[in-house]
């Protein structure tokens, strides 16, 4: 699976936003082992760069200008409650002075949390630069009229001609973005017509569009696009250097607590039992073998031949002679 995710996205961490920065780190977690290709452009970067600032500026902007606390009017102070408010009141502006002082402190140091995630993307990530040729076909793109991109603004042009010329053919491209360019104008959450007939024309794949990182994680986040968890690759490493049965037997019981393998995390798995005695030697115990059986069974046509495809034969063979 390729994925673009558009500048607007990364910036939205710097604003008010129900995003989660948990889910951009999902999404390139995946990335680095293996589960999807996430595209990112020296572009990206510049204009993440060039508008972070802008982004923090406005947010704080109309967090001070924002009303923290209700006005309380003079009948109420009968009340039992309006002394409760007012103190309540007192410590709400208390917070939002101290909250401000620290985040100044961060902003300045580029240590917010969406910074030093994003910084570690960037730095890890294998950028693709933009091209002259990149540049001209866009400025075209924008004299003759043609999405994605505004007038006077080449960003959205440039990406969209390095993913079509950086692309395997016969590709999809799953598109994050804000950008109305990329957009119907009559179906809101459908690809602009123009651009998914030109990427099926010059690509032979199919465009999918998604207005937040969120649309896009809930489609495709359920497991079988991605399947990444630290914890969980944690435990399968364990695994492969389990050093005695009931050690393997304590990890399996911890990992069943997980819904969802990948057939990249099935193979390791198998792949461990198959080098390691500790292991291999339990695959048709009871509980490792319907363990093994829930989550590589259904990849078991993907699994090339070898030890580990044998052993998982075995495990559900094991299973129907109960």
């Amino acid at each position: 699976m390729h994925v673009f995710i558009d500048t607007n996205i990364l910036l939205r961490f710097f604003h008010f936003t129900e995003e989660e920065l948990d889910a951009l780190s999902d999404v390139f977690a995946s990335h680095e082992h293996g589960s999807a290709i996430v595209h990112l452009t020296e572009q990206v970067r510049d204009e993440f760069a060039r508008n972070r600032e802008g982004k923090i500026k406005d947010a704080l902007k109309k967090f001070r200008e924002g009303r923290q606390v209700p006005q309380l009017p003079a009948f109420l102070k009968g009340y039992e409650e309006y002394g409760e408010i007012r103190e309540l009141t007192t410590q709400i502006l208390d917070k939002r002075k101290s909250i401000l002082g620290k985040v100044d402190r961060d902003i300045k140091g580029k240590q917010l949390p969406a910074d030093r995630l994003l910084e570690g993307i960037f730095q890890s990530s294998e950028l693709t630069s933009v091209s002259e040729e990149n540049f001209q076909h866009a400025a075209r793109r924008m004299a003759v009229g043609n999405p994605p991109g505004k007038k006077g603004s080449l960003g959205d042009a440039i990406n969209w001609e390095i993913l079509l010329e950086s692309l395997p053919s016969n590709e999809d491209i799953h598109v994050i973005s804000v950008d109305g360019d990329f957009y119907s104008p009559i179906y809101e959450n459908s690809p602009h017509n123009f651009l998914s007939e030109e990427w099926s024309r010059r690509n032979g794949g199919t465009l999918f569009v998604y207005r937040s990182l969120s649309a896009f994680m809930k489609e495709h986040f359920d497991g079988i696009a991605f399947s990444f968890d630290k914890e969980k690759e944690a435990l399968i490493e364990e695994l492969a250097h389990s050093g005695s049965y009931s050690t393997t037997h304590a990890l399996v019981a911890q990992l069943e607590h997980y819904n969802y393998f990948s057939l990249r995390e099935a193979m390791r798995i198998l792949e461990a039992a198959a080098h390691n005695t500790q292991f291999g030697h339990v695959v048709c115990d009871h509980d490792v073998a319907m363990f093994l059986a829930r989550i590589a069974g259904p990849h078991i046509s993907n699994i090339p031949p070898g030890r580990g495809l044998t052993l998982l034969q075995d495990a559900i063979q094991s299973l129907g002679e109960e």
